[in-house]
């Protein structure tokens, strides 16, 4: 750990902002076991550098559950493939160390002052908006870290923000005139007639014969792989279970309260009222110091009243002006250390003065105070009651699964011990990874765990929050390549699906051809006997093409339509089917409406553009590499 972090490990001074990538480096051993299984030691080489399969598979670990968590019960484990994201991961590796190595190039470092001040500074470290260097080695013990693992992934991620910063420096100039074609494309409004042909409705029109469907079931043989499948019986132990057989004392809960007392402080708050005079980062220096005379004439007013609310209705640019300003009761650690050293300073009545701030001048009044208090202990007795007895409950639950694992050691024979000591038992039916477990849900965990176990083998204690688990593997089937009179209806299902899939695109490629040489879309729609429909108006930068999806991949069909060009060259493809579209309708965008929002678009356009431009470097860097990825890591 930096010498300064050790030399003031009880500093209370430092501030908040960010925490960084490194704490994802938690190692999820499952996973782990699997590629020690295939012996896949490393997953890419970047000139020389080697990318361990340990921290790839951590590093898509980490991606898979940001996704899950963004997205809650919609994940699924498809979308991981569908969204390549063991391709995306290994990227993002191999273009850290890109840019680590550009770094060095460049002579650029950062000091120990630079990832002090971010360590310090990250919420995740503090207490009551103050480093705290306790909370931070907790942190990084249960993350299984070292403060030297941690801050080394900090630096190099400081590092990688001051490259990425220098790239993107001198990029991102947006002239007038670029803003305004983007706004009038943008909010321009088309309307579209089309035909679509769906794939399903043309199965009926094409057949697999017995060559076709051996050659596909050759050559995609792994499409049709039956995963291991394990079956588990296992011992639950529940600390549910025991909380109504552990007791805690009166005495046990006032050591708790007395060793634990900084938890159950009330701290010092403030009801504070305030006026808001804006500041735009646009303004003149004139205009600023204008808006501060202002800020200066309303403190006098309110010098010489007692109705500030009345003063904030009437001047404060706030969004809590029409309510008097009103902020409610604030305590340490909402408004930032520079306001709060004042207002926490102040007594009921109070006013601060004019503070700049970075929206502009605030006055603030101090209604009320309630000092900082210890919550007596009879008023908080039930709930340290509650906590403890909780705890106990999950250490004897603990204990019990431990005792139990050490009996089971030998003998194995966990229906006798559950009838014995009166434990719950279950058992599985088979189960695959990522299917979802009765009562526990699906827990990678749980599926590794089991899938590491010999027949009839037990595992030790694991340990899936709330309960822990004593598992014995019952049952075990391999993964396999089923032969093909096994799967020959899904094969052959597989082929029709391809086949109708080519025969929709023929389909909308013949149509489009009689659109684009004059034929009219309404005639072939009846020769055809397909619906004609309307998308209705929509802009074509909204993301979603009405009645037809997402537009993400066919951006450029939607931007070549005009009125001279009404017919694009190419068909839509959705996983709905083909869309042949033709123009028939377009609304000029609102030009009174572009002064209010040129800014924000300007923002926009410039990071797009210093964004092509990183990745535009960062593909010269590559292109300059070398580069070898391990592809069987990513088939796992």
């Amino acid at each position: 750990m930096l010498r300064i972090l050790r030399e003031h490990a009880q500093s209370w001074m430092l501030k908040a902002i960010l925490i960084l990538v490194a704490l994802s480096f938690v190692l999820f051993f499952g996973g782990y076991a699997y590629f020690r299984e295939k012996k896949v030691t490393y997953a890419a080489q970047v000139n020389g550098v080697t990318i361990g399969s340990r921290e790839y598979y951590d590093a898509l670990q980490n991606q898979i559950k940001q996704y899950r968590e963004a997205l809650g019960p919609s994940f699924s484990e498809k979308m991981v493939e569908q969204l390549h994201l063991n391709d995306k991961t290994l990227d993002d590796l191999i273009d850290k160390i890109l840019i680590l190595q550009e770094a060095k190039r460049l002579g650029l470092s950062v000091t120990d002052e630079e990832l002090r001040d971010a360590i310090e500074s990250t919420p995740a470290f503090q207490e009551n908006g103050r480093f705290d260097n306790r909370k931070y080695q907790w942190i990084l013990r249960s993350n299984h870290m070292t403060p030297e693992e941690f801050e080394q992934g900090q630096r190099e991620n400081l590092l990688i923000s001051k490259v990425i910063s220098l790239v993107k420096l001198n990029e991102g100039k947006v002239s007038d005139d670029e803003v305004l074609d983007t706004y009038l494309f943008e909010n321009e409004r088309i309307n579209l007639v089309f035909l679509k042909i769906a794939p399903d409705s043309l199965k009926s029109q094409v057949h697999a014969n017995e060559v076709e469907i051996k050659d596909y079931y050759q050559k995609h043989q792994e499409e049709f792989r039956i995963p291991t499948l394990v079956q588990i019986q296992y011992l639950l132990f529940r600390p549910s279970d025991f909380e109504k057989k552990v007791q805690v004392s009166s005495d046990e809960a006032k050591r708790f309260y007395d060793s634990q007392k900084d938890t159950f402080r009330i701290p010092k708050q403030v009801r504070v009222r305030d006026i808001l005079i804006k500041v735009e980062p646009q303004d003149a220096s004139n205009k600023i110091e204008a808006k501060k005379k202002k800020a200066e004439e309303i403190l006098e007013k309110a010098k010489k009243t007692k109705d500030f609310a009345s003063l904030a209705k009437q001047y404060s640019e706030a969004e809590n002006g029409p309510k008097g300003g009103d902020l409610g009761w604030v305590q340490k650690g909402m408004l930032g250390e520079q306001l709060e050293s004042i207002l926490f300073k102040m007594k009921a009545g109070d006013l601060s003065g004019v503070l700049a701030a970075r929206d502009g001048f605030h006055i603030f009044k101090v209604e009320e105070v309630k000092e900082e208090k210890l919550k007596p202990f009879d008023a908080v007795k039930d709930q340290i009651l509650l906590t403890l007895e909780k705890q106990k409950a999950k250490a004897e639950a603990s204990r019990k699964a431990d005792d139990a694992f050490y009996a089971l050691f030998k003998n194995r024979d966990l229906e006798g011990y559950s009838k014995e000591k009166d434990i719950p038992i279950r058992t599985t039916g088979l189960f695959k990874e990522g299917d979802e477990i009765p009562e526990i849900g699906k827990t990678p965990l749980f599926y590794s765990s089991a899938s590491s176990l010999r027949l009839g083998e037990i595992s030790p204690v694991v340990s899936i929050p709330p309960n822990f688990y004593i598992l014995k593997l019952v049952n075990k089937k391999d993964s396999r390549v089923p032969p093909l009179n096994e799967v020959k209806e899904e094969v052959t299902q597989r082929v029709v699906e391809i086949k109708a899939e080519e025969r929709a695109r023929q389909v909308a490629d013949e149509i489009l051809n009689q659109i684009r040489t004059g034929k009219n879309i309404r005639e072939i729609a009846r020769e055809k006997g397909y619906p004609l429909e309307e998308t209705g108006f929509f802009t074509r930068a909204s993301g979603v093409v009405p009645k037809i999806g997402p537009s993400a991949g066919w951006m450029g069909i939607l931007a070549s339509l005009t009125d001279k060009n009404p017919v694009p060259k190419e068909t839509i493809h959705t996983k709905d089917g083909y869309f042949v579209v033709r123009l028939s309708g377009y609304e000029p965008a609102d030009q009174s409406k572009f002064q209010s929002v040129k800014k924000n678009l300007e923002k926009q356009l410039s990071s797009r553009k210093q964004q092509e431009a990183l990745q535009h470097w960062l593909d010269q860097l590559r292109s300059k590499a070398k580069i070898d990825k391990n592809k069987d890591i990513l088939k796992g």
